[in-house]
């Protein structure tokens, strides 16, 4: 659903844009602003469940299971380090909490290396513990699949997203789509004077002109025995993985092509046989998992997601204190969030927006977006929008 409003009053770079609707209905609601809607809550249904516990100017922590005995913390740093336990799940909306307490502190006794030989398609994301600094060699392929030149990106990031190290891997010379294969090239890259600690390696196949990812990663080498996968993966080869989950998970597969037919074997805290068939095939399977450590035995040609993996039991590790997830979190933390129910039962939610967050259409209007999470039905009153300077 979208708002379309023509204010009379003129928006300047310090006017306040406070929306308000008024409403019955059981789904959430997100709202967002033209032109990329990047959706926030207006409404959470789920805090109905929840305690407010502590406010550090407009945002508001809220526990599941209050207790009343909390340590009270001038920041709000201090404040979750020292009344949430690690581990603990965490639902973010409209927040995005500070790395320095949501990285774990994990300590390896010396730089041992890891060997990955899998072979990878496309960008893949990976997160590793390092000690003093970076030494890793990288494999890559071109498939030579699509017209165009090929080249890999390996970038190295701190918890705050920081770019400290971008290096690349030239194209293979073959910028045709014969499916000619040249020798893998290899290439090591070096960054010293590193503070031990996590950091994102982001191996980033770069497309150029291609329809597609044309390019593999066949090997990696890396001076650490802490490596674990982040986000979506496609591995090509047979590989057993290894992962460890601290609740309840879906993980998703997606059998992309008919070579990627087949059944996956898992075993650990649950142990379940998913079969791929050709019927799956361009679709994406759940697969819910309890709680536990486990290992998973795939043929490859397979997009996964849903947990962090690694490929040996001894380079799994916790990057983080905290588990951010929205789903049955014992704790919620909430910034710009304002609602109220009346007698009648009909809800106003408010979102407060600055003048930088807007693109006006045609340079004279205001367009919102407005969604429903779920299937229930919800019925609208009244939505104003009020300008105010700041």
């Amino acid at each position: 659903m979208q708002v379309h409003i023509t204010p009379t009053n003129s928006i300047s770079n310090h006017t306040n844009i406070t929306v308000g609707l008024k409403f019955k209905g059981d789904s959430d609601l997100d709202i967002g602003v033209y032109r990329d809607y990047a959706w926030k809550p207006l409404y959470i249904k789920n805090l109905e469940n929840y305690t407010p516990v502590r406010q550090f100017g407009d945002v508001v922590i809220y526990a599941k299971d209050d207790n009343g005995n909390y340590t009270d913390y001038d920041t709000i740093n201090e404040w979750i380090s020292g009344n949430i336990l690690e581990d603990s799940s965490i639902g973010l909306y409209d927040y995005e909490i500070d790395p320095e307490i949501l990285m774990n502190r994990y300590a390896t006794n010396e730089n041992e290396y890891t060997q990955i030989n899998q072979t990878f398609r496309g960008t893949h994301s990976f997160l590793v513990y390092l000690k003093d600094g970076l030494n890793l060699t990288l494999g890559v392929q071109d498939l030579n699949w699509y017209n165009g030149s090929d080249e890999y990106s390996v970038e190295l990031y701190d918890i705050n997203n920081n770019l400290l190290f971008n290096d690349t891997i030239l194209d293979d010379g073959i910028i045709d789509n014969s499916g000619k294969r040249m020798p893998p090239q290899f290439k090591s890259f070096l960054k010293s004077g590193l503070r031990e600690g996590i950091y994102e390696l982001r191996l980033v196949n770069i497309k150029g002109e291609n329809d597609g990812a044309d390019s593999t990663i066949i090997s990696l080498q890396i001076n650490t025995d802490k490596i674990i996968t982040q986000g979506t993966i496609l591995p090509l080869n047979p590989s057993k993985l290894f992962f460890n989950l601290n609740q309840n998970t879906a993980l998703k597969f997606n059998a992309w092509q008919g070579n990627a037919v087949q059944n996956i074997s898992i075993s650990g805290g649950m142990d379940k046989e998913i079969v791929i068939n050709k019927s799956l095939l361009g679709k994406w399977v759940p697969v819910e998992l309890p709680e536990g450590s486990y290992n998973m035995d795939i043929k490859g040609n397979l997009y996964i997601s849903g947990a962090n993996f690694a490929f040996t039991n001894d380079s799994i590790f916790y990057p983080y204190r905290y588990d951010l997830n929205k789903v049955n979190s014992e704790w919620i933390i909430t910034s710009n969030y304002e609602v109220n129910i009346d007698e009648n039962e009909w809800i106003t939610s408010k979102k407060l927006f600055k003048s930088s967050d807007l693109e006006l259409l045609d340079d004279k209007t205001m367009v919102f977006g407005l969604r429903k999470i779920g299937g229930n039905e919800v019925t609208l009153d009244e939505y104003t929008i009020t300008l105010t300077p700041r």
